[in-house]
């Protein structure tokens, strides 16, 4: 099934949630509550940032519709609200992982004509 054409303002957005995606830490933040909610002290300890930094992006991709929070308590539990993210992260590592294959052969094959 082929899609339309985007309009520009979808291509914004896209742009936009592409742009949220770029930063490590908001990966690795994704990655962290892959397997469950967790409050901000959490993903301190787990990534070994700083609470500012954490803070700073859980907001970002909050705002972004990735995450839900929901207060317990004193704490706030952040949880993934959009799984196809991780679709998405499946996609980009299949392309890094055949470009990685392919770069390994080709120096594979470098090598046999060397000797």
């Amino acid at each position: 099934m082929e899609s339309s054409p985007l309009d520009r303002n979808a291509l914004e957005a896209v742009s936009r949630l592409f742009a949220v995606l770029a930063e490590p830490t908001r990966l690795a933040i994704l990655q962290c509550l892959k397997s469950g909610p967790k409050a901000v002290s959490e993903l301190v300890d787990e990534l070994g940032a700083k609470q500012a930094n954490i803070s700073k992006q859980l907001g970002i991709l909050y705002a972004a519709g990735l995450l839900s929070r929901e207060r317990d308590g004193n704490l706030v539990r952040y949880s993934i609200a959009e799984s196809m993210i991780f679709e998405l992260c499946e996609l980009v590592c299949g392309k890094l992982r055949r470009d990685a294959e392919r770069r390994l052969e080709a120096l594979g094959g470098e090598e046999k004509s060397r000797k």
